[in-house]
């Protein structure tokens, strides 16, 4: 179960240095490539799944999320899982009546923490973005105070909610 919140417009190197005060443990730093996935009338989107292709570094996942409601968070029910042959794959995928809808990219700055995730988002045009991911809202709030970002802007959206927010084509 993914449950996080997105905190907007933060100072990526302030965020950083407190992430660091706190022992978090650097796991990743670099360029992610999104691309999704659904069939031709859009019936994943309409029954709130997504199908999405990674690229994270040199690493290729697959995911599959279906949206929960949750007034505070948001939260997905998430399977995601390495490819090795990314090509092959995505072939499958079309042969089986799934295209292409959507594909972003952001360079990405992540942080863990015993259980508690932090990912530091730039994408172009869009101020830099905190995502907290945690097992309750209450482990998020908690990490919200320690990093002191109760006077930033706390969104419950996903990246085309963001998008459409700083309205920015996606």
């Amino acid at each position: 179960m993914e449950k996080e919140i997105k905190i907007l417009e933060v100072n990526k190197d302030e965020i950083i240095e407190k992430l660091e005060k706190l022992w978090a443990i650097k796991t990743f730093e670099g360029i992610v490539h999104d691309i999704y996935y659904d069939y031709p009338d859009q019936k994943m989107d309409i029954e709130g799944r997504t199908f999405r292709v990674r690229k994270k570094g040199e690493e290729h996942l697959y995911t599959i999320k279906k949206k929960e409601k949750s007034a505070n968070m948001k939260v997905a029910h998430e399977h995601e899982m390495c490819i090795t042959d990314v090509e092959s794959f995505t072939r499958v995928l079309e042969k089986y009546g799934l295209q292409r809808s959507r594909e972003k990219k952001k360079y990405r700055i992540s942080y863990s923490l015993g259980e508690v995730h932090f990912d530091l988002d730039i994408y172009d045009e869009i101020p830099p973005l905190l995502e907290i991911e945690a097992g309750s809202y209450l482990k998020i709030k908690l990490f919200i105070e320690k990093l002191d970002l109760w006077k930033h802007i706390h969104k419950t959206f996903g990246s085309r909610g963001l998008f459409k927010y700083y309205g920015k084509e996606y």
